[in-house]
């Protein structure tokens, strides 16, 4: 009889040093169709299973374009997933909305995780004082430029405003396009306009519309961003046709030597992979603007994909390790190796992974901005991105005033849809 009792005490030791496994968790993620996504996402699964081995995970997999509206009907039906890759913005805000999205703050306090992050970033995946979701990956929108073209006509780059309009006039006489612009599809133009609200108003403008702020508003400054950038079209400072030629074209223009500049998204380094011989890729951030009353080191930047947990999964705590395994240094860095995109982690876009002209954006400008205003179409209602995009063509094409854009603007940005 004490025999029996003492292996029933053994086995129960053994028990103890050995825990239960953990459980599953379902896992669906955006990363679908395309290799280099589908490179990061295999290789950090792989990974996450060897270090955690008592974790299985049920993964589905989807292509960005069907994800919104799978997750979209899985949420709505009351069966989320309990980890999941989800978008800044408007589209997290709904399922906060919906009590849907569990609270990471706790989480964050520990260990130095949410320090971990770069704030600006964290700060587009929070609402009402919490966070949803912890942000991968950004695109930023800087000012590219040809070093070469920049060298051989010993043109400097500009560090305000005033100096840019004046290298642009300078640029002209000398028959060269100042800033290459093809805006067929509405949204490239946006970069001039945000950058410009951004500069004499400040960040934040269309986020305080998008979370319901009463006193939401484009201000004076709305009409002056919407004046500035129609004057860079009347000093046809952009290419001849511009409302109407292809982003590609006018890509095609600045790598061949026909246009200087081009105010455009971190994606520019690839489309660059392909210029001619002797081109070489710069940058230089939007320049101050002097008596703007916004940060002048704010960077246009969006948080491109986030993960967060649902409130319905059961088991939180090891939901919190996938994300936390996702979301460190040696995963995020082979992030930006297989897919040169920044990430919003400090440290983790090492320039061995990133390159150089990657790595100084980070480097340079992203970890010293006071802020970063994620793209303006994307933080909008779909009503009110179609009005901002109409009315800004019309200000470039003077078929619409300035005052006219700003009011439109505004009011389809205060109906909310």
């Amino acid at each position: 009889m004490k025999l029996k009792r003492l292996l029933i005490a053994g086995a129960a030791l053994a028990f103890a040093a050995f825990p239960a496994m953990a459980g599953e968790l379902s896992f669906w993620h955006a990363y679908a169709g395309q290799q280099d996504k589908v490179d990061f996402i295999n290789f950090a699964l792989d990974e996450f299973a060897k270090k955690h081995p008592d974790i299985k995970l049920d993964v589905v997999a989807a292509e960005q374009s069907s994800y919104k509206t799978k997750l979209n009907t899985a949420m709505a039906s009351g069966n989320p997933p309990d980890v999941f890759y989800t978008l800044p913005g408007g589209f997290l805000n709904a399922f906060v909305k919906g009590g849907q999205m569990y609270a990471l703050d706790q989480d964050l306090a520990k260990d130095g995780w949410r320090e971990s992050f770069l704030e600006s970033a964290i700060a587009q995946t929070s609402k009402d004082g919490h966070t949803y979701a912890v942000p991968v990956d950004v695109d930023s929108v800087v000012f590219w430029y040809n070093k070469a073209l920049f060298k051989e006509k010993g043109w400097e780059t500009p560090k305000t405003y005033d100096e840019l309009m004046a290298l642009a006039e300078k640029i002209k006489a000398d028959g060269i396009v100042p800033f290459s612009l093809g805006n067929k599809d509405s949204w490239p133009a946006t970069f001039w306009f945000q950058y410009m609200e951004m500069r004499l108003k400040g960040s934040g403008v269309v986020a305080s519309f998008v979370n319901g702020d009463a006193a939401a508003t484009l201000g004076p400054e709305g009409e002056q961003a919407f004046t500035k950038v129609a004057e860079l079209a009347k000093k046809e400072y952009f290419p001849t046709g511009f409302n109407g030629m292809s982003d590609q074209e006018a890509n095609m223009l600045f790598l061949n030597g026909q246009a200087a500049m081009l105010l455009n998204g971190t994606w520019q380094i690839g489309a660059s992979s392909d210029a001619p011989e002797g081109f070489e890729l710069g940058f230089f951030a939007f320049p101050k603007v002097d008596g703007g009353k916004g940060d002048q080191s704010d960077v246009l930047a969006g948080v491109a994909a986030s993960f967060g947990i649902s409130e319905k999964a059961e088991n939180k705590a090891d939901a919190v390790t996938l994300l936390k395994f996702l979301s460190s240094p040696e995963v995020m860095t082979k992030y930006v190796e297989l897919r040169k995109t920044m990430v919003t982690v400090k440290g983790a876009t090492t320039e061995a992974a990133a390159g150089p002209v990657l790595y100084g954006i980070s480097n340079d400008l992203m970890n010293s901005a006071g802020h970063l205003d994620s793209f303006y179409d994307t933080a909008m209602p779909p009503a009110a991105t179609n009005i901002y995009y109409t009315s800004l063509q019309g200000a470039l094409d003077g078929s619409v005033a300035p005052a006219d854009a700003a009011k439109k603007l505004e009011d389809a940005l205060k109906a909310n849809k």
